[in-house]
């Protein structure tokens, strides 16, 4: 089997499990026979009184190729 890693980048006013979360089913919609994840870097934002306001991820997204389809 053959696999491709792509990097993808998105953010939940929420948590970063929701960050995650929505990445994955946005990537879901569009690649199919996703695999796994891994985290590759996590931040966010704040407000002037140092609550969070933002929660941002970047992963690694990894996906198997499918064989190519024989035509004719």
């Amino acid at each position: 089997m053959i696999e491709k890693t792509i990097r993808l980048t998105g953010s939940s006013p929420d948590s970063m499990e929701d960050a995650v979360r929505t990445v994955l089913a946005r990537a879901a919609a569009t690649i199919s026979d996703i695999t796994r994840w891994d985290l590759v870097r996590a931040g966010g934002k704040v407000d002037a009184s140092g609550v969070p306001t933002a929660f941002e991820v970047t992963i690694d997204v990894t996906f198997a190729i499918r064989d190519a389809v024989e035509h004719g």
